[in-house]
């Protein structure tokens, strides 16, 4: 679309209009005439539009907001206008992505390719429907009350690997007897074959 088209929708009241006070986003989200999300990517915003399966169009602004970009680009059920910098520009300034930019032809490409490629609704078609059949805050405020009946106590619920010991967990002793333990007796007897031909080279 060119300027004036964007000019004509956006001066449309029963198209876009501009609230000055609280907008209703849960309600919002619920409607079916919304098939798309721009969102900041809160978690919470994020969680909503996943819910109610809203194709989301990422526009990070500050701290877990980039990660959850980059996840929801990631899992296709949106795109982010944020690129991940590479490796070095990331070590040379931690916090620069933080100023990343965009141009207003990113924004409808990204639109687009949301619209037309059914993926992304299939994929968030799916993850909505393992959140609702996850149980909601109902399943949430059981599990709470649960954990309160146990007075806090979830050790038996601890998963087997925490229950190792550091050298178990991460398989160290079968490392020393199957890999460095065979190098070293390989190193030795190499080591003593070389000295051996030395020693009659000299003798």
């Amino acid at each position: 679309m060119k300027n004036d088209e964007y000019q004509r929708i956006l001066s449309d009241e029963q198209r876009f209009r501009v609230e000055s006070s609280f907008v209703p986003q849960k309600w919002i989200l619920q409607q079916n005439s919304v098939n798309l999300f721009i969102s900041h990517c809160g978690m919470g915003s994020v969680g909503e539009g996943l819910y109610f399966q809203k194709l989301i169009l990422c526009l990070p602004m500050c701290t877990d907001q980039f990660v959850n970009a980059m996840a929801i680009d990631h899992s296709g059920v949106g795109a982010s206008l944020f690129i991940p910098p590479t490796l070095w520009p990331s070590l040379l300034r931690p916090d620069g992505f933080h100023h990343y930019t965009f141009l207003a032809s990113a924004v409808t490409s990204k639109l687009f390719t949301i619209w037309e490629n059914a993926t992304y609704v299939k994929v968030a078609r799916m993850m909505s429907l393992e959140m609702k059949h996850a149980g909601g805050v109902k399943r949430g405020v059981k599990e709470i009350e649960f954990f309160v009946n146990a007075h806090g106590d979830l050790l038996r619920y601890m998963p087997f690997s925490n229950t190792l010991a550091f050298y178990q967990r991460y398989m160290l002793d079968l490392v020393l007897v199957y890999i460095v333990l065979p190098i070293a007796i390989i190193f030795y007897l190499a080591l003593k074959f070389c000295w051996s031909n030395i020693k009659n080279k000299i003798d």
